[in-house]
C-alpha cells in the first residue's frame, strides 16, 4: 500500500533516522513540518522588520535537504507569516519549489490571529495561495466554524483542517502555557466530544475543505490499541467528508498521548470497519491527490 504520513516534524540530524523508521513501518512518504523539538523557538527562522514590528520568516533547511537527498520520500509545508512584507513572493516561491506541497498556518493558538481569520485578516494570504494552486493546512482547535466564511469566499482554495479540528487536550494546552503562550490562547470549544465533532463535521458541506486525521487518540481521549472506541468517530467523518477528503497524519514526533508510530498507523491499516478503498485513500491516496504529490 502507498502510505503517506501527512505530518511529521523534523530537525537537524534526523533525516536518516526518520527514513529508517518509515522503511520499517512501510511508510512510503512523509510531509515534513520542520520543527526543532526541544530547541528554543522550535522553528528555524529569521526576523524581518515591518515598519516597527518584527515578524519571523520560517525556513525549512532540514526538510529541503531531506527532499533533495531522498526525492519522493519527503516533501514539506511552508509557514509564512501573514504580516510578512514579501508574502506574495514567499507563496510564489513555495509554488515553484519542487518539494513544497502546501502552506500551513496556526491561527487557532492566538486570540488575535483567530480573530483575524474571522475578520478577513488572512484574506490576502488565502487569495495568493489560491492563485498559486496550493492547498493550506489550518490549525483551529475547537474553533473550526470560524473558517466557514473564508472557505466559502475562496472556493478555489483547498482548506485542510488540522488534527480533526478538535479542541486541544489539557496536556497540549499545558505545553503551550509552559512555552509562554498561555495569555494568548483563545477559548477552545467547550462541549463534549460529540458536540465539538459535530461542529467540525458541519463544514463537510463545503467541497473545498478536507480533514487531517491526526492526534485523534489523545483528542478524543481514547486509549488502548487498537482503539475500537475511535472507530465510530472515524466513520462519522467518513460519512460526512468521504475518504477522498480525509488524510492520515501520524505526527509521532509530537504525540503526547503515548502511542507508537506503529500503533498510530496499524489501527487504521488493520481496521476491520474500513473498506480497502477507504484505507488506500486515508493512508495515502487523499494526500497524494490534494497535495499534488505523485507516487
Amino acid at each position: 500500500m502507498d502510505i503517506v504520513d501527512s505530518q511529521s516534524h523534523l530537525g537537524p540530524g534526523g533525516i536518516e533516522e526518520l527514513r529508517a523508521a518509515m522503511d520499517a513501518l512501510g511508510i512510503k512518504a512523509a510531509l515534513i513540518d520542520e520543527f526543532w523539538i526541544g530547541r528554543p523557538g522550535g522553528m528555524p527562522s529569521y526576523g524581518v522588520p515591518t515598519g516597527g514590528e518584527k515578524v519571523r520568516r520560517p525556513t525549512s533547511p532540514t526538510a529541503e535537504l531531506a527532499a533533495l537527498i531522498h526525492p519522493g520520500r519527503f516533501s514539506y509545508v511552508v509557514r509564512p507569516d501573514r504580516r510578512d512584507p514579501e508574502l506574495g513572493s514567499l507563496i510564489r516561491l513555495a509554488r515553484d519549489a519542487p518539494h513544497a506541497r502546501a502552506l500551513r498556518i496556526i491561527p487557532g493558538l492566538a486570540k488575535d490571529e483567530l480573530s483575524a481569520v474571522a475578520t478577513g485578516g488572512y484574506d490576502p494570504m488565502f487569495r495568493l495561495t489560491a492563485e498559486c494552486g496550493l492547498p493550506i493546512f489550518v490549525t483551529v482547535p475547537g474553533n473550526a466554524p470560524v473558517l466557514r466564511s473564508s472557505i466559502e469566499k475562496f472556493r478555489g482554495l483547498t482548506f485542510i483542517i488540522d488534527h480533526c479540528g478538535m479542541p486541544f487536550t489539557s496536556g497540549m494546552k499545558q505545553g503551550l502555557i509552559d512555552a509562554g503562550l498561555g495569555d494568548q490562547l483563545p477559548r477552545m470549544g467547550g462541549g463534549g466530544n460529540e458536540v465539538e465533532f459535530d461542529r467540525v463535521l458541519a463544514l463537510a458541506d463545503l467541497p473545498n475543505v478536507a480533514l487531517k486525521w491526526g492526534h485523534a487518540q489523545g483528542l478524543f481521549s481514547i486509549s488502548g490499541y487498537p482503539f475500537a472506541g475511535l472507530r465510530p468517530y472515524l466513520r462519522r467523518a467518513l460519512n460526512a467528508f468521504g475518504a477522498e477528503r480525509i488524510m492520515w497524519a501520524g505526527d509521532a514526533s509530537a504525540n503526547l498521548s503515548g502511542e507508537s508510530w506503529a500503533e498510530l498507523l496499524f489501527w487504521l491499516r488493520d481496521n476491520p470497519d474500513l473498506s480497502q478503498s477507504e484505507r488506500e485513500k486515508l493512508l495515502g491516496g487523499t494526500a497524494r491527490r490534494i497535495l499534488d504529490w505523485p507516487a
